[in-house]
């Protein structure tokens, strides 16, 4: 049964991976190391990539884990500069999207990503406009790796499971989309990815894709 939809995560897929260096103006603004630093972004970003918690009660979280609290001002520029950290893409993924999408395949994404940054994404990376439906956990309050996530999606997509294949870069939500009825792999470079792809037939379409990206990362 041929794929006729591909869906991607958002963060480290379509989005190249944070670099160590790109958080330096956040735990900077903390006075904190890099390290503590991590631990404090992470605590609390489930609940927050779900709208359990809004940006300013995120943000006054993690200036409190050092006894801080954040003005107003300090949470709007807290916000910007993690935005920034995701909002780089990744070129030859996002290329592949353009090739899927000429050859007649539906697109859509998945991501774990707060109310407050999918909205500035909808608003600002044009690019997004390539696919057919965007599910964000902040707006669906829900996330990976439950199933009802995958369902959403793939009911607004009105595409069967089982002529979808998931790309995410963690192995946990892979698998709960292969629970779900769809084909699934674990995104490691897109280099990777065009070995996985043979199966699919979808390889082409990528070595095609690669040959026409940008060299450049994609901010918009």
């Amino acid at each position: 049964m041929p794929i006729t939809t591909v869906i991607f995560d958002y963060g480290c897929v379509l989005s190249l991976a944070p670099r160590p260096e790109d958080f330096a103006p956040l735990y900077q603004a903390l006075g904190v190391g890099s390290e503590a630093f991590q631990e404090m972004y992470w605590r609390n970003r489930e609940a927050y990539d779900l709208a359990a918690i809004d940006g300013p009660t995120y943000w006054q979280g993690v200036a409190h884990a050092v006894g801080a609290t954040f003005s107003p001002q300090q949470i709007q520029k807290m916000t910007a500069l993690d935005i920034q950290i995701w909002e780089r893409a990744n070129p030859v993924m996002v290329e592949w999207v353009r090739v899927l999408r000429a050859r007649g395949l539906k697109t859509a994404v998945i991501s774990n990503i707060s109310r407050t940054v999918g909205d500035y994404l909808r608003q600002t990376v044009k690019w997004l406009e390539l696919f057919d439906h965007l599910c964000f956990s902040g707006e669906v309050k829900m996330g990976k790796p439950h199933p009802a996530i995958y369902h959403l999606c793939l009911e607004a997509l009105g595409v069967p499971a089982a002529r979808t294949l998931f790309i995410d870069d963690r192995e946990v939500n892979v698998a709960a989309a292969r629970a779900v009825g769809m084909h699934g792999i674990v995104f490691r470079s897109a280099e990777e990815l065009h070995a996985d792809l043979e199966p699919y037939g979808l390889a082409e379409s990528l070595a095609e894709a690669k040959a026409r990206a940008p060299k450049q990362p994609v901010v918009s």
